[in-house]
């Protein structure tokens, strides 16, 4: 039977209950962070918690639990489950309270890890690419509600994503506001013009992604021109390698791979092989 965390034990998944009235639930009031275990081990998980403490601080919300406590929860969740390899998802709401969006009855935040097995087929998704589309709807804008901040109220991305999946793709893409490229769903975006690789830079609201984080710092290392940028539409068109990256997919390329795409996937492998000291 699955097991899932839930405020500090695991728990049988028929057992790990939220109230009604707990304010994630009613309003998409929290935030959550996904890691992704490779062997037993997380990598950057400092990185995760580091973001989830800027998101707790956007939202004006404490918890009681520190990173150290959330690595711990991860692992054990993955290994209760059976899943050396996984991606692990910490939640965090409010908790419960009264009816309304004033939130100072909410008193008791609300965890909860679930670990769920990496898709099998994404050696050959990273093999043969995948298909995206730049959606319609576009990203909530920075002043409205910040992309910056990884929070439960997805029904932007989710908008997003019915309307990727009716189009046939595997990831929306947004624009934001000004028309510029953002991000995906659940990923970041990068082109490939004329050898340089540009992704949109973090004021055009977007999360600071982990993996992200990680691309950029191998390609300056190996010596890739970089540039975080404000990307037009047009651009996305005419580059000749693009791919996403994100906690889950790594390296992903948009349609067929190309030889800097293939570059940053290796390397981004070795580079977790390395910190992790694993063999992958």
């Amino acid at each position: 039977m699955k097991k899932i965390w839930l405020h500090n034990k695991l728990v049988p998944a028929a057992q790990a209950k939220v109230s009604v009235l707990d304010r994630g639930f009613l309003y998409g009031d929290g935030v959550y962070e996904a890691v992704r275990v490779y062997q037993g081990k997380i990598f950057r998980a400092h990185h995760h918690w580091k973001r989830l403490a800027g998101s707790l601080k956007a939202i004006h919300m404490k918890i009681p639990w520190s990173g150290d406590y959330l690595t711990k929860a991860c692992l054990a969740t993955a290994k209760a489950n059976g899943l050396p390899e996984a991606l692990v998802r910490v939640t965090l709401s409010r908790g419960e309270g009264d009816l309304g969006y004033d939130p100072r009855t909410a008193r008791h935040p609300t965890l909860t890890v679930i670990a769920t097995p990496i898709r099998s087929d994404m050696a050959q998704l990273w093999k043969n690419g995948v298909k995206v589309k730049i959606v319609k709807v576009r990203r909530n804008h920075v002043k409205s509600l910040n992309p910056a901040i990884k929070h439960t109220n997805a029904l932007n991305g989710i908008l997003a994503k019915i309307e990727a999946l009716k189009s046939g793709a595997f990831e929306g893409v947004f624009l934001n506001l000004d028309g510029n490229l953002a991000e995906g769903t659940i990923s970041n975006i990068f082109i490939v013009k004329a050898g340089r690789i540009k992704t949109p830079s973090l004021d055009c609201g977007i999360l600071d992604g982990v993996t992200r984080h990680a691309v950029l710092e191998l390609a300056r290392r190996m010596k890739i021109p970089v540039t975080e940028t404000k990307i037009p539409e047009r651009e996305f068109y005419s580059s000749q390698e693009k791919f996403l990256t994100s906690t889950t997919m790594e390296v992903m390329p948009v349609g067929r791979p190309g030889p800097l795409t293939r570059r940053l996937q290796s390397a981004l492998r070795a580079l977790i092989a390395r910190e992790l000291k694993i063999r992958l």
